[in-house]
């Protein structure tokens, strides 16, 4: 039985590695795609010469698509995709206060604490979050890699009981583009695990320049990984979320998975740009100190990744506080 193509007009808010993954993917199977950008010579790049999708199965491919540069405003849209790093969401706030109340977003954020953020701008019923565990990396402005498969998670941050047709929609749309799109009652939990899996490889990734998959060919990193998880574990349970072998065992899942993919925070640090370390590892320490438990290893990675960004800025003339 054939099944009937569903459209929308979707913004993807956020030009980097998965702002254009998610583009490429949706346009070239039809849908109506406006990506984003914090430049004008990137919007103006990717109009003029196209989306290179570097496929998971090695094959490349040109993909048209519409863009436009932030100064512009937001575009009109059914569904804004969110792919900024969390550092940049503070300043899309005012252009998110003004979009109309049946328009929805879908915030794609790593960390914790965007929520927050967004809460304070739009309606529980307009915001919702997605949980991506796919992996791409971003070769130049109009240029993607598609470097590992993974799924897709869409919901509420916690449960509102019917579900939204705009997202229903979407989770549709996904799938005809060939993603694994699953929505879920509340985002919150799968948010947590996200976390974890974030703080374990992301930072690690970045100190010692290696893409995910390295992690676990070596004996040392992989049990600085364990040693994590049992203290981030600890701050979960605190915080009404319990974690077991089997989170441990998605986490590697993950790594392995993604063993191509130069993770968000390792990226960074090489274009010499501010992570997430904060709303992740820090995020970690933070509600760690509030519940009384100790996070010394997590506290070490937030420090480390932060002086080796200050340190990698100032040598670039940036801020070295």
């Amino acid at each position: 039985m054939q099944v009937e193509k569903v459209t929308l007009q979707i913004a993807v808010v956020g030009g980097g590695s998965v702002g254009l993954l998610y583009a490429a993917r949706l346009a070239r199977h039809g849908q109506a795609v406006t990506v984003v950008t914090r430049s004008s010579p990137q919007s103006n790049q990717l109009m003029q010469n196209g989306l290179t999708y570097h496929r998971l199965d090695g094959t490349t491919e040109s993909v048209a698509i519409g863009a436009q540069p932030i100064a512009n405003g937001l575009p009109h849209a059914s569904l804004y995709l969110l792919s900024v790093k969390q550092t940049d969401l503070p300043d899309l706030l005012p252009l998110l206060r003004d979009l109309p109340a049946d328009a929805r977003v879908l915030a794609l954020q790593n960390g914790l604490g965007h929520e927050e953020l967004l809460a304070q701008v739009l309606t529980q019923r307009q915001c919702y979050f997605a949980i991506n565990t796919e992996g791409a990396r971003r070769l130049s402005p109009t240029e993607v890699m598609h470097t590992g498969s993974g799924l897709l998670r869409i919901g509420p941050w916690t449960g509102m009981g019917a579900a939204d047709p705009v997202i229903a929609a979407f989770a549709t749309v996904a799938q005809q583009s060939g993603m694994q799109a699953v929505v879920e009652e509340s985002i919150k939990p799968f948010a947590w695990r996200k976390l974890m899996a974030n703080a374990l490889i992301n930072p690690l990734t970045a100190l010692y320049d290696v893409p995910n998959g390295s992690l676990l060919e070596n004996r040392h990193t992989l049990e600085l990984m364990r040693e994590l998880f049992s203290e981030a574990s600890a701050v979960a349970a605190a915080n009404g979320q319990k974690m077991g072998e089997a989170d441990w065992q998605e986490i590697v899942t993950i790594c392995r998975n993604t063993s191509r993919n130069l993770s968000s925070m390792l990226q960074d640090v090489k274009r010499q740009k501010r992570t997430e370390v904060e709303s992740i590892n820090g995020y970690l320490v933070a509600k760690g100190r509030e519940a009384g438990i100790p996070t010394p290893l997590h506290e070490v990675l937030l420090r480390l990744i932060l002086l080796k960004t200050d340190m990698s800025r100032g040598k670039a003339g940036g801020d070295s506080r």
